[in-house]
């Protein structure tokens, strides 16, 4: 899921909470934008490349090849 399908989530929450009728909906809807928010702002840190961190090369093993003297 992208930030901004999340936050769009959180929005709509919100708007619900703002017409239920019943305090323990609204508490819920406002719980669960709350949440949407909070995995928007996670997602869009783990895609952000932090450029202060160094590439780490693994070089792979040599492998022997056949003589190519005849049998």
């Amino acid at each position: 899921m992208t930030p901004k399908f999340l936050r769009e989530e959180a929005a709509r929450f919100r708007g619900m909470a703002e017409t239920a009728d019943r305090e323990a909906s609204k508490a819920r809807f406002l719980t669960m934008a709350t949440d949407f928010e909070t995995r928007a702002k996670t997602a869009e840190a783990s895609t952000e490349p932090n450029l202060g961190d160094s590439i780490k090369v693994k070089v792979g093993e040599r492998i022997a090849k056949e003589s190519r003297e005849g049998v």
